[in-house]
């Protein structure tokens, strides 16, 4: 397994990346709306406003507290737990860009590649939210670069929609499909050059080449 030499940047998200999650996720829903089709209530990065507490264990990875959330792992609480709303403790934690806590999460077992009940997987979330560095935790881990996310698309064509340069390169490490399409036929690439995204088309157009 390829491992990234993407450095880490900490568990916060900058408010950089929140302004490219966001623009990312108006330019989804317009797109859906333009073709008729209703945009699925994707989980957002920091999870949804009305989340409920109703597992400590849960909160524990949602809100980085690693301590209690070992203590929790090491008893025997499966690391892919979730509340009631059934987002998995690893989603949350990618969501609030909590690294120390996913690498915790996967040490323990937990599947990369779980779902939230909208389609989001860890490695979607961490594509929007341009945690190349989570991206890499979770693909060195075994996560599918391939899987889907929430409206269907893949994590390269959302971390190209979201201008996400790094995760991009990640995925290339990790021989990502570049044919995936998003629901208007799109590749990622063709996504980068409408969106004059030159250095993300230059990765692309390069890695086709090989």
């Amino acid at each position: 397994m390829l491992r990234s030499s993407v450095p880490q940047r900490g568990d916060t998200m900058t408010r950089k990346s929140r302004r490219a999650m966001t623009l990312a996720g108006l330019a989804l829903f317009a797109g859906t709306a333009l073709a008729g089709i209703s945009p699925v209530a994707a989980v957002q990065p920091g999870g949804p406003t009305n989340y409920i507490i109703d597992n400590d264990t849960v909160h524990a990875a949602r809100t980085g507290d690693n301590e209690t959330l070992k203590v929790d792992l090491v008893k025997g609480i499966s690391p892919n737990e979730s509340g009631r709303d059934r987002i998995p403790m690893m989603i949350l934690a990618v969501g609030n860009g909590h690294l120390s806590t996913v690498k915790l999460l996967l040490e323990y077992g937990a599947d990369p590649d779980r779902r939230a009940p909208d389609g989001t997987t860890a490695l979607s979330m961490a594509a929007l939210s341009g945690r190349a560095d989570i991206a890499a935790a979770l693909l060195e881990a075994g996560a599918d670069p391939d899987k889907s996310g929430a409206n269907r698309e893949v994590p390269l064509l959302i971390a190209t929609r979201a201008n996400n340069l790094r995760v991009v390169e990640v995925l290339l490490q990790y021989n990502v499909d570049l044919g995936e399409t998003d629901f208007t036929g799109r590749t990622a690439l063709d996504l980068a050059e409408e969106n004059h995204l030159r250095d993300i088309a230059g990765l692309l157009r390069n890695a086709g080449m090989q």
